[in-house]
């Protein structure tokens, strides 16, 4: 004997495995892509969800600065790092990939120039210029007051700026990523 449902629109007794009631002809199965439609907009709903807050990200950007301000710098200089990262060194891929590893999570303390400065949502984002002595740069640089980020601000092409931060890996450009950061006099 078959297995039997009732339809949800008639009340009349279907088979389990029927698509359709035949007494009023309404769907009773829901449609492959149906069910691929609601499960992306309930992976959407799931990953908003997840994403944290402004305010999360923020007091996780400050207790990563307050811990970066106690610490020691025991990171290497910019011009250290330039002969490696820089374009045109004859170190190969192995030897950068190496070199990345040992460095990621080092605090530096570096007074590098200014390439270009962006504004994120939790700071900003300052490019530092590559030169001979000096490997390049993306710093993220969270401002402590008004007075940083007005700094940060009127900050032109080829100024110095003096940070300390930590190294979270290299770009493809072979920049340094230093995140987050502060300013330091």
């Amino acid at each position: 004997m078959a297995k039997m449902k009732q339809c949800k629109s008639c009340s009349h007794e279907v088979a389990k495995s029927a698509k359709v009631c035949p007494n009023c002809g309404q769907k009773l199965r829901m449609g492959f892509m149906m069910k691929m439609v609601i499960g992306f907009f309930g992976l959407i709903v799931l990953v908003v969800m997840m994403k944290p807050s402004a305010e999360q990200q923020a007091a996780k950007a400050q207790e990563e600065i307050a811990e970066i301000e106690a610490a020691q710098a025991d990171g290497p200089s910019p011009s250290e790092l330039a002969p490696i990262f820089n374009p045109n060194s004859e170190f190969t891929d192995v030897q950068r990939d190496n070199k990345e590893k040992e460095i990621t999570g080092r605090i530096v303390q570096w007074t590098v120039p200014i390439y270009d400065v962006n504004k994120t949502d939790v700071g900003y984002r300052i490019q530092t210029s590559t030169t001979a002595f000096t490997v390049g740069a993306f710093v993220t640089v969270i401002p402590q007051n008004d007075e940083e980020s007005q700094l940060i601000e009127g900050l032109k092409e080829d100024d110095r700026i003096s940070f300390k931060g930590r190294i979270t890996g290299v770009t493809f450009t072979r920049d340094i990523e230093i995140k987050p950061a502060v300013l330091t006099r």
